[in-house]
């Protein structure tokens, strides 16, 4: 079969014409493709819950445990690095604080790096008064907001440890300010300065106490370790291929908070296993089956932080979510969600005495003791049927308000803003304020 050459094919087109426009089949004026490519995020949404067991395992469960297993490594050294230092070994107080704070100092420094400079000027300044002055600069003009976003959490609990402190001093329970070398071990332990709890400043003073061995300690600290992985494993992986993105809105939004909730049940349980590791003995820091079997959402502000309760009284629950909102920075997406938390469990709180009362049933937001002088006690068809409608309430609010913590955003290493936490309520029709207000109305009319 003869070849034809270059020279010899016969073009259908004019080669020397001049002037001549040809048509870019690629153009982008022709072929323009949709803004934010939501094509390549439905693709990306699907995947999950297309994986099998073994593509879960290998894809996102082998990577999830490297990567926490390599940043948490430090943490739990260096907590018991501190243990053995200053427990086994008996040294004076002042190198005892001094420990403290170098062994935190390490551990900030390895998860944060140079983001440890906010920790450290938050630590230097201190006072109450840091609540309005340093958040506010810091929040609106100082920092990057992916960098600040990051160190919310510790800066909120160095935060905690300073006003409690102040309370401390106020109440009497401390005499005199603590030095500043014991307020620097005391603030930067390695136990509490990334992930907490709060404890508060005589319970870390145990640390210069000689170590009571135990032999059920390292058992304690291995169940609880293996209990956080599973939590981390769950929210990472397993919620988005057990309900998968083709569940109703109200499907996905208690999926996300579900992940959000596991996720916090992850760094509580760590925060315990790095407080134990560091010689601090801090409790259940909180109760998941409480919080996910609940009986009000009283019972799940109280069990999902147990530690945290202490500070407050309930008869400023306003006040104390208000302080909790400022906290945790200038930040809408925290701020709707606390003080929202704390109109509900007002409200909540408040109906339910009214209906105990009226109807004198154990349907208080808060269980009853055996001895109670209610004429329908915990086991009436009554009391268990309204419990059971009340915690069914409880479980749709927390989907309502979980879906604030989503992570399928690229806002959510800054903060959402105002616009999209507004966004997310609005897809839900603000159905859970409006059967608050309802239960408010129901309240104030009985």
């Amino acid at each position: 079969m003869a070849e034809l050459s270059y020279e010899e094919y016969e073009y259908d087109y004019d080669q020397d014409a001049d002037g001549m426009e040809y048509v870019d089949y690629y153009d982008e004026d022709v072929y323009e493709l949709p803004e934010g490519n939501s094509w390549e995020q439905e693709e990306e949404e699907e995947v999950a819950s297309q994986f099998t067991l073994s593509e879960l395992y290998e894809y996102c469960v082998v990577p999830t445990v490297s990567d926490s297993s390599r940043h948490l490594y430090n943490l739990l050294v260096w907590s018991a690095v501190f243990l053995l230092m200053t427990r086994v070994v008996r040294p004076p107080a002042w190198l005892v604080h001094l420990a403290s704070a170098a062994c935190g100092c390490v551990v900030a420094w390895d998860m944060f790096g140079l983001r440890t400079g906010y920790m450290a000027c938050l630590a230097g300044v201190g006072g109450l008064a840091l609540v309005l002055s340093h958040f506010g600069f810091g929040e609106l003009w100082w920092a990057d907001p992916v960098d600040w976003h990051s160190i919310r959490g510790p800066q909120m609990i160095l935060l905690m440890k300073m006003v409690s402190v102040g309370y401390d001093l106020d109440s009497a329970a401390l005499y005199s300010p603590p030095n500043p070398l014991a307020m620097a071990g005391y603030l930067m332990n390695p136990g509490t300065v990334v992930f907490g709890p709060w404890l508060s400043f005589s319970s870390y003073q145990k640390v210069l106490q000689p170590l009571s061995w135990n032999v059920w300690m390292v058992p304690a600290v291995l169940v609880r370790l293996a209990t956080c992985v599973i939590f981390l494993l769950v929210s990472t992986c397993y919620t988005s291929w057990v309900l998968p993105d083709s569940l109703s809105r109200w499907g996905i939004a208690y999926r996300d908070a579900l992940s959000f909730r596991f996720s916090h049940y992850f760094v509580s349980y760590l925060s315990e296993v790095s407080a134990l590791l560091a010689g601090l003995d801090v409790g259940r820091v909180a109760r998941p089956h409480q919080v996910e079997m609940p009986r009000s959402l009283v019972e799940v502000v109280i069990s999902w932080n147990t530690a945290r309760n202490h500070l407050g009284i309930f008869c400023a629950l306003l006040f104390t979510y208000s302080m909790s909102s400022l906290f945790h920075g200038l930040n809408f997406q925290l701020a709707a969600v606390l003080l929202s938390l704390g109109f509900y469990t007002f409200v909540e709180y408040s109906l339910r005495a009214k209906l105990a009362s009226v109807f004198n049933a154990c349907i208080l937001a808060r269980a009853c003791p055996d001895n109670c002088s209610h004429k329908l006690k915990a086991w009436s068809w009554f009391s268990l049927s309204t419990n059971l409608v009340f915690g069914a309430l409880t479980v749709f609010h927390l989907a309502y308000l979980g879906i604030m913590f989503d992570s399928s955003s690229q806002q959510q290493e800054e903060g959402y803003s105002m616009s999209h936490t507004l966004n997310k309520w609005s897809s839900l029709n603000y159905a859970s304020h409006w059967v608050m207000f309802v239960c408010y109305v129901m309240y104030s009319v009985i």
